[in-house]
């Protein structure tokens, strides 16, 4: 009698964590999962009651991953941080951003709370204080927009493995740059 592979509950949310960066999250069922690991789809629901259950703790995995990025405090000027985490997520987690961001529009509403992490930095930097709201909305969808125009370049090697100087350089001539010139914001 062959011996029975058993899985951990984190050897199967990790084998999950690849099929999600690769496929996406929709591609994810327990027959699937089941497959990549080589077993019966029994070791997964051992471990989650439901698909849906790891599929939360992807998406949790991913914010986690994504705030790690946009968390750094690199300079003094809080949307350049945010712009460099966004474009070093995207060069750093290549397929992870392309799935999320870029391959289905069935991400929205992640995108969305993504946008909405983005959006609650800015709002928690002393800087911004007393820039009125409609200003802060103006900067958060300019630096979104370039940085994720900039993520796409890298993920689809347009600027191959840009180093964080290249980064910091392209992002400082965004749009938003003279506002910190024309406000003094720092």
């Amino acid at each position: 009698m062959a011996k029975k592979i058993v899985f951990t509950k984190e050897q199967i949310h990790n084998k999950a964590y690849e099929l999600f960066k690769t496929n996406g999250l929709n591609k994810i069922t327990a027959r699937e999962l089941a497959k990549a690991l080589q077993c019966s789809s029994a070791p997964i629901y051992a471990s989650y009651l439901s698909m849906d259950e790891l599929k939360d703790e992807l998406i949790e995995r991913a914010k986690d991953s994504f705030l790690f990025y946009i968390k750094n405090n690199e300079t003094e000027m809080a949307l350049l941080n945010i712009g460099l985490g966004i474009c070093k997520f995207a060069r750093e987690e290549k397929q992870l951003f392309t799935t999320i961001f870029l391959r289905d529009v069935s991400y929205k509403d992640l995108i969305s709370e993504f946008h909405d992490i983005v959006k609650t930095e800015i709002y928690k930097d002393e800087r911004f204080i007393k820039v009125d709201d409609e200003l802060k909305e103006t900067l958060l969808l300019d630096c979104w927009i370039y940085a994720h125009g900039l993520s796409t370049l890298i993920v689809n090697n347009y600027f191959q493995n840009p180093c964080d100087e290249f980064l910091k350089k392209r992002l400082l001539v965004a749009p938003t740059t003279w506002v910190y010139k024309a406000f003094s914001v720092k």
